[in-house]
C-alpha cells in the first residue's frame, strides 16, 4: 500500500500544511478506537468514564447513571469490561447515554457516529455496519458468557463474509479499469477497512479469551490490507502543488528533508502528503492494537462501573 515508515511529527506537520492548501480528509482514527483497543484500555476507559460523567449536570448525570444501572444491575460490574472490544463497546455506550441524557437524538443503527472516519460521499462498507452493530449489542450481553461466545463467533464470521465479499469484487476484470471510481477503494473507505482489520484481530483475541481454545476454524481468519487507496483531493493537485511547495520552502530544512526522504517523487506533493497522513494513521492503528493473538496469553479485566460512578449507585 505504499512505503512503510514510523509516524513522525515532520510528516504530520507537512500534511497539515498540505491540507490548508488543498483540503483532504483527516485520517486520524478516533481516540476511542485506539485507546480502548490498546494495552492500557482499562485506564483509558476509566478516564473516559470520568470525563463523560463530568460533562453532565446533576440531573443528566442521574439519568445517565440510572441507564447504566438498568443495563448492568446493582453490582455494576462488566465482564472483560476493561479490555479490548468490551472496553470499546462501553466507551461507545457512555457517549450514547450522555447524549441521550442531554436530550440529543442518537441513532441505534448504522455506523457509530464519530468512531469511524467520516466519508463525505456517505459510503461505509458492510464491515463498518457489522462492527457498529456488534458494539451496540455487547453491553446488553457482556455478563452472559454463553451469549458472548456465541455472538463473538457469529460476528467474526460475518466480518469474514463482509471482508471476502470486498475481495471478490476486486476479482472482477473491470476492477483495475474502474479502481479510482470504486467507493470501497477511496481513501476514507480504506482507512475504515484498516480499522475493521484491527478490530477483527482484537475480536479474535477476545474470542480466544472467552472460548479458551484456538481450535475454531474462525481463528485462522486473518484479513489484510492489500491495495493502495485512491486519494481524491478537493482541488487540482498539480496546480495546488505550487502553493504547497512555496509554503514548504519557508519551513526549516529538517521538515523538508524528512518529508522528501520518506516519500517517492513520482506523484504530486499533495498526494504524497495525503498518503503520508494516512500511513501515520495506519501505523497508529497497528501499534496501539492488542489484537495479536499469537503473542498474547488469555487475560481478563472486569470493569467496575459502580466504583467509578460520580453519582450514587442505587437500585
Amino acid at each position: 500500500m505504499g512505503n512503510t515508515f514510523c509516524p513522525s511529527d515532520e510528516v504530520s506537520y507537512m500534511s497539515s500544511i498540505a491540507r490548508d492548501v488543498c483540503p483532504f480528509p483527516d485520517y486520524t482514527p478516533s481516540p476511542l478506537f485506539t485507546n480502548m483497543l490498546s494495552i492500557n484500555s482499562s485506564l483509558h476507559l476509566s478516564n473516559h468514564y470520568t470525563a463523560v460523567q463530568s460533562s453532565l449536570n446533576p440531573k443528566q448525570l442521574e439519568d445517565f447513571t440510572q441507564s447504566l444501572r438498568s443495563t448492568f444491575g446493582k453490582e455494576g460490574r462488566v465482564s472483560y469490561g476493561g479490555v479490548g472490544v468490551v472496553a470499546l463497546s462501553l466507551a461507545v455506550l457512555f457517549d450514547t447515554l450522555a447524549k441521550q441524557a442531554k436530550g440529543e437524538q442518537v441513532s441505534d443503527s448504522g455506523p457509530i457516529p464519530g468512531l469511524f472516519i467520516k466519508d463525505v460521499r456517505g459510503y461505509y462498507s458492510p464491515l463498518v455496519h457489522t462492527i457498529s452493530e456488534y458494539l451496540r449489542l455487547v453491553p446488553h450481553i457482556a455478563n452472559n458468557p454463553t451469549r458472548m461466545r456465541e455472538e463473538a463467533k457469529r460476528y467474526l464470521l460475518q466480518i469474514k463474509i463482509d471482508y471476502l465479499s470486498l475481495e471478490k469484487m476486486k476479482e472482477d476484470p473491470s476492477f483495475q479499469l474502474n479502481k479510482s471510481s470504486l467507493p470501497f477503494m477511496q481513501d476514507t473507505a480504506v482507512m475504515n477497512l484498516a480499522m475493521a482489520v484491527v478490530f477483527s484481530k482484537v475480536l479474535r483475541t477476545h474470542y480466544l479469551n472467552i472460548n479458551g481454545t484456538e481450535s475454531d476454524e474462525i481463528m485462522k481468519f486473518n484479513p489484510q490490507l492489500n491495495d493502495p487507496p485512491t486519494y481524491n483531493l478537493n482541488c487540482d493537485p498539480e496546480t495546488a502543488d505550487k502553493e504547497f511547495v512555496a509554503a514548504a520552502q519557508n519551513l526549516p530544512a529538517g521538515f523538508q528533508n524528512a518529508f522528501k526522504n520518506k516519500l517517492p517523487q513520482s506523484t504530486p506533493f499533495l498526494i504524497q502528503a495525503a498518503e503520508a497522513d494516512s500511513w501515520n494513521s495506519m501505523f497508529l492503528l497497528s501499534s496501539c492494537s492488542l489484537g495479536d493473538v499469537e503473542s498474547r496469553s488469555p487475560y481478563r479485566e472486569d470493569f467496575d462501573l459502580k466504583a467509578n460512578a460520580l453519582w450514587k449507585w442505587n437500585v
